[in-house]
């Protein structure tokens, strides 16, 4: 008797390990938003990671902070290319943005403060940012970032 019971117990488990569902599991990657800081005080801009010490951002969702460190307000427009030179400036002591595709904006953040925003799905490039607040575009708070 004990013997039927070994051979049924193996038959059943060769027909359940040979038959069985064939579906494959599928598992969707989950998205990873990278972070980008921007550090700024008058006229000097301090990107982390930063591209000249050969560091980049995956492409994908990234999540920007601006923070200003300085005395005077500051903000932040992303720009869909690599250049920020030769924009003009208007009356008002800003950049003339009007004809550039900004992909993101970083409304107004006082001294001591911070402010975010969020790029969703960013190719591979090299983006331009710059703070557009009068005269800080003219004196040099310009900055870049690489998304390779």
């Amino acid at each position: 008797m004990k013997k039927f019971y070994a051979i049924s117990l193996l038959i059943s488990l060769m027909i359940f390990a040979c038959g069985g569902d064939t579906e494959t599991e599928v598992v969707e990657e989950s998205k990873v938003t990278s972070s980008l800081g921007v550090i700024m005080n008058e006229w000097d801009v301090k990107p982390s990671p930063n591209y000249k010490m050969g560091k980049h951002l995956p492409p994908g969702d990234i999540e920007i902070t601006l923070t200003n460190a300085g005395q005077l307000e500051h903000n932040m427009y992303v720009l869909n290319q690599s250049s920020y030179d030769d924009f003009a400036i208007l009356d008002d002591g800003t950049a003339d943005l009007s004809s550039l595709d900004v992909l993101l904006e970083i409304s107004t953040v006082q001294p001591g403060q911070s402010g975010t925003g969020k790029l969703t799905d960013l190719p591979e490039g090299v983006y331009a940012f710059i703070c557009n607040i009068p005269g800080h575009y003219a004196s040099g708070t310009v900055g870049k970032f690489i998304v390779r």
